[in-house]
Protein backbone atom coordinates (compact mmCIF):
# COMPACT_ATOMS: atom_id res chain seq x y z
CA UNK A 1 0.00 0.00 0.00
CA UNK A 2 1.15 3.51 -0.93
CA UNK A 3 2.26 6.10 1.71
CA UNK A 4 -0.80 7.83 2.70
CA UNK A 5 0.89 10.30 4.84
CA UNK A 6 0.77 13.39 2.14
CA UNK A 7 -3.35 13.26 2.58
CA UNK A 8 -2.92 13.19 5.78
CA UNK A 9 -0.43 16.03 6.44
CA UNK A 10 -3.22 17.91 4.04
CA UNK A 11 -5.73 17.28 6.81
CA UNK A 12 -3.47 17.29 9.48
CA UNK A 13 -3.11 21.57 8.41
CA UNK A 14 -7.31 21.39 7.79
CA UNK A 15 -7.54 19.81 11.48
CA UNK A 16 -5.31 22.37 13.40
CA UNK A 17 -7.31 25.22 11.68
CA UNK A 18 -10.43 24.32 12.89
CA UNK A 19 -8.36 23.73 16.32
CA UNK A 20 -7.49 27.19 16.08
CA UNK A 21 -3.54 27.11 14.94
CA UNK A 22 -4.40 29.72 12.15
CA UNK A 23 -1.26 30.82 11.35
CA UNK A 24 -0.48 27.38 9.89
CA UNK A 25 0.01 27.87 6.56
CA UNK A 26 1.62 25.25 3.67
CA UNK A 27 3.79 25.38 0.15
CA UNK A 28 2.99 21.85 -1.58
CA UNK A 29 5.28 21.30 -4.53
CA UNK A 30 7.06 18.84 -7.14
CA UNK A 31 10.83 18.15 -6.78
CA UNK A 32 12.75 18.58 -9.97
CA UNK A 33 12.63 15.32 -11.84
CA UNK A 34 8.65 15.15 -11.13
CA UNK A 35 8.69 12.20 -8.98
CA UNK A 36 8.32 13.10 -5.67
CA UNK A 37 5.48 15.51 -3.82
CA UNK A 38 6.96 18.10 -1.41
CA UNK A 39 5.69 19.98 1.27
CA UNK A 40 6.73 22.71 3.85
CA UNK A 41 4.20 23.61 6.49
CA UNK A 42 5.43 26.80 8.18
CA UNK A 43 4.42 29.70 11.00
CA UNK A 44 2.58 32.48 9.23
CA UNK A 45 4.05 34.85 11.75
CA UNK A 46 7.48 34.02 10.05
CA UNK A 47 6.07 35.61 6.47
CA UNK A 48 8.83 37.30 4.84
CA UNK A 49 7.15 39.93 2.11
CA UNK A 50 9.90 40.27 -0.15
CA UNK A 51 9.26 36.53 -1.51
CA UNK A 52 6.29 35.24 -3.65
CA UNK A 53 5.80 32.38 -1.16
CA UNK A 54 6.59 33.59 2.24
CA UNK A 55 10.11 32.20 2.05
CA UNK A 56 8.08 29.29 4.00
CA UNK A 57 12.16 27.29 3.58
CA UNK A 58 13.77 30.30 5.83
CA UNK A 59 11.50 30.13 9.30
CA UNK A 60 13.11 28.93 12.45
CA UNK A 61 10.75 26.55 12.34
CA UNK A 62 9.00 24.12 10.06
CA UNK A 63 7.54 20.87 9.08
CA UNK A 64 9.07 19.57 5.95
CA UNK A 65 8.05 16.14 3.65
CA UNK A 66 8.14 14.46 0.14
CA UNK A 67 6.48 11.54 -0.84
CA UNK A 68 10.49 10.27 -1.41
CA UNK A 69 10.64 9.77 2.41
CA UNK A 70 7.77 7.73 2.33
CA UNK A 71 6.57 7.43 5.96
CA UNK A 72 9.60 9.89 7.23
CA UNK A 73 7.98 13.21 8.59
CA UNK A 74 10.36 16.09 8.71
CA UNK A 75 13.21 13.89 8.28
CA UNK A 76 13.42 12.24 11.94
CA UNK A 77 9.77 10.85 12.53
CA UNK A 78 8.74 7.82 11.46
CA UNK A 79 4.91 6.89 10.92
CA UNK A 80 3.00 3.99 10.60
CA UNK A 81 1.55 3.87 7.02
CA UNK A 82 -1.98 4.03 8.29
CA UNK A 83 -1.13 7.05 10.51
CA UNK A 84 -4.45 9.18 11.16
CA UNK A 85 -4.36 13.01 10.65
CA UNK A 86 -4.45 13.62 14.62
CA UNK A 87 -0.76 12.00 15.15
CA UNK A 88 0.25 14.52 12.09
CA UNK A 89 -1.20 17.05 13.98
CA UNK A 90 0.02 16.72 17.32
CA UNK A 91 3.60 15.71 15.40
CA UNK A 92 3.39 19.66 14.03
CA UNK A 93 2.44 21.42 16.83
CA UNK A 94 5.05 19.50 18.20
CA UNK A 95 7.61 20.71 15.96
CA UNK A 96 6.76 23.96 15.87
CA UNK A 97 6.00 25.00 19.18
CA UNK A 98 5.59 28.70 18.22
CA UNK A 99 2.27 27.94 17.03
CA UNK A 100 -0.23 29.07 19.36
CA UNK A 101 -4.24 29.24 19.48
CA UNK A 102 -5.50 32.29 18.74
CA UNK A 103 -8.35 34.30 17.25
CA UNK A 104 -8.41 34.00 13.60
CA UNK A 105 -9.20 37.69 13.16
CA UNK A 106 -5.56 37.83 14.74
CA UNK A 107 -3.58 35.81 12.38
CA UNK A 108 -3.92 37.97 9.38
CA UNK A 109 -4.77 34.41 7.77
CA UNK A 110 -8.66 34.60 8.12
CA UNK A 111 -9.47 34.16 4.73
CA UNK A 112 -6.37 31.50 4.14
CA UNK A 113 -7.84 29.43 6.45
CA UNK A 114 -11.21 29.61 4.48
CA UNK A 115 -9.69 28.66 1.03
CA UNK A 116 -7.61 26.27 2.64
CA UNK A 117 -10.87 24.54 3.53
CA UNK A 118 -12.21 24.58 0.21
CA UNK A 119 -8.43 23.51 -0.81
CA UNK A 120 -8.41 20.39 1.49
CA UNK A 121 -11.64 19.20 0.74
CA UNK A 122 -10.94 18.84 -2.82
CA UNK A 123 -7.89 16.46 -1.67
CA UNK A 124 -9.53 12.97 -1.67
CA UNK A 125 -6.22 10.49 -2.07
CA UNK A 126 -2.36 10.93 -3.59
CA UNK A 127 -3.31 11.81 -7.22
CA UNK A 128 -5.06 14.44 -5.42
CA UNK A 129 -2.56 16.54 -4.33
CA UNK A 130 -2.21 20.14 -4.50
CA UNK A 131 0.83 21.65 -6.70
CA UNK A 132 1.85 25.40 -6.00
CA UNK A 133 5.31 25.08 -7.86
CA UNK A 134 7.27 23.16 -9.99
CA UNK A 135 9.74 23.47 -12.69
CA UNK A 136 7.97 23.50 -15.99
CA UNK A 137 4.99 24.52 -14.22
CA UNK A 138 3.15 27.74 -14.92
CA UNK A 139 1.17 28.88 -11.25
CA UNK A 140 0.21 31.97 -13.21
CA UNK A 141 -3.60 30.23 -13.26
CA UNK A 142 -3.05 29.40 -9.51
CA UNK A 143 -2.69 25.76 -8.01
CA UNK A 144 -3.41 22.33 -9.48
CA UNK A 145 -4.94 19.74 -7.75
CA UNK A 146 -3.04 16.64 -8.87
CA UNK A 147 0.08 16.20 -10.44
CA UNK A 148 -0.12 17.52 -14.64
CA UNK A 149 -3.85 17.95 -13.91
CA UNK A 150 -5.98 20.76 -15.26
CA UNK A 151 -7.72 21.23 -12.29
CA UNK A 152 -7.08 24.53 -10.84
CA UNK A 153 -7.23 26.42 -7.45
CA UNK A 154 -6.93 29.88 -7.47
CA UNK A 155 -3.83 30.86 -5.56
CA UNK A 156 -4.33 31.22 -1.90
CA UNK A 157 -4.75 35.07 -0.61
CA UNK A 158 -1.91 37.42 0.83
CA UNK A 159 -1.43 37.42 3.98
CA UNK A 160 -2.01 40.49 5.68
CA UNK A 161 -0.02 41.29 9.22
CA UNK A 162 -2.11 42.35 12.32
CA UNK A 163 -0.73 45.02 14.50
CA UNK A 164 -0.12 44.07 18.06
CA UNK A 165 -3.35 44.69 19.56
CA UNK A 166 -5.52 44.91 16.61
CA UNK A 167 -7.78 42.43 14.59
CA UNK A 168 -8.93 42.48 10.93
Amino acid sequence: MASQLAVRIIEAVRLLHRLGYGGVRVLPGMNASGTAWRIVIFNVTEWDNASQFGAPFEPRESCLYSTAANDVFNNHIQFPSDVSCTTVAEAILAEMPSLQRTALSATGNEEYVRWYAHLASQVHGLSDLPIAYADYFDNTEGWTIGWRSRQRISHPPAYIAVAEGTSN
